[in-house]
């Protein structure tokens, strides 16, 4: 499953907005920068070099950089974020997954590969979220999408023919995404090598120990 990484998606979004040529080049630009020098270390000379354009017209379109950095934050937010789940879902959905332990070993995989990928991006909003909470509430809006998607017919069908535990779907579908997030956020927070494979099979038979039927 070859997914558009986030660097590709938020230059789509810019591509799809009403945005100038130049504020466009800043975005992308800063984007880049952030990613990977940090938001702190990045200054608006950077930006412009960066951009190919005046240090004023930075100044002139986003006023500071906390306004360049609102300004990537909301298209990722409600653009980028939840193209990314959108390729994910349609990816599983035409994945044969015969059996629950199948259907996550394949998922868990992806979305590690995918947040290792893109860690740096990862790395701006979650730091920013710990500044501004609301963002995750924003984010959180967006990944309630999953229970829209044909991955909750694979659930729901695991659960009749007695392989997944018959909670509501929204618990179960947090559950998991609460022990994935264990493996994944300090890698992209601190950094460091994740072994996939060992923490995918790890994440599995934890979730699946927790959500088999009680015989």
């Amino acid at each position: 499953m070859a997914n558009k990484d986030f660097q590709t998606l938020f230059s789509e979004s810019l591509g799809q907005s009403d945005l100038s040529v130049k504020q466009q080049a800043v975005l992308r630009a800063s984007l880049e920068l952030f990613s990977e020098k940090g938001f702190d270390r990045t200054n608006t000379r950077d930006i412009a070099d960066r951009a190919n354009v005046s240090e004023g017209t930075v100044y002139k379109q986003f006023k500071t950089k906390e306004g360049i950095l609102s300004a990537i934050l909301d298209p990722f937010i409600h653009q980028v974020i939840p193209k990314a789940i959108a390729e994910f879902l349609e990816d599983m959905s035409k994945t044969a997954t015969p059996t629950i332990e199948d259907f996550l070993l394949v998922a868990v995989q992806n979305r590690m590969k995918f947040a290792l990928a893109n860690r740096l991006q990862l790395r701006i909003f979650l730091q920013e979220a710990t500044r501004d909470p609301s963002l995750l509430n924003d984010l959180g809006a967006e990944a309630v999408k999953i229970l829209d998607s044909p991955i909750v017919d694979f659930l729901r069908n695991y659960q009749r023919e007695g392989q997944l535990i018959d909670w509501p779907l929204p618990r179960i579908v947090q559950y998991m995404l609460g022990t994935v997030l264990t493996y994944i956020l300090p890698k992209v927070l601190n950094g460091g090598d994740l072994d996939v494979n060992k923490a995918s099979h790890e994440t599995v038979e934890f979730v699946l120990n927790g959500l088999k039927p009680r015989k």
